[in-house]
């Protein structure tokens, strides 16, 4: 039988999915029905967060002003054409 990665004297009962260690029921943390070791998991709680680009809403609301800015000039222009 194989031995815990960080403690040699108890008995494996699963692997790592990220390092692939054997580990012991001590050591196992599950996450979403999948086990990690705790160095795994403080590596994982130690990622820098993706920072979600806020380019993306400043294009978002500039183009959401430039189609409102077109679309009442073009009624301006057309008030006086467009009456009966």
């Amino acid at each position: 039988m194989a031995s815990c990665h960080y403690h040699p004297d108890r008995p494996a009962i699963g692997v790592c999915m990220r390092c692939r260690r054997v580990i012991c029921a001590d050591c196992t943390t599950r996450v979403d029905g999948v086990n990690h070791c705790h160095a795994c998991l403080a590596a994982l709680g130690r990622r820098i967060p993706t920072r979600s680009s806020g380019g993306s809403r400043v294009l978002t609301v500039l183009l959401v002003g430039l189609a409102w800015l077109v679309l009442f000039g073009a009624l301006w222009f057309a008030r006086g054409r467009l009456a009966p």
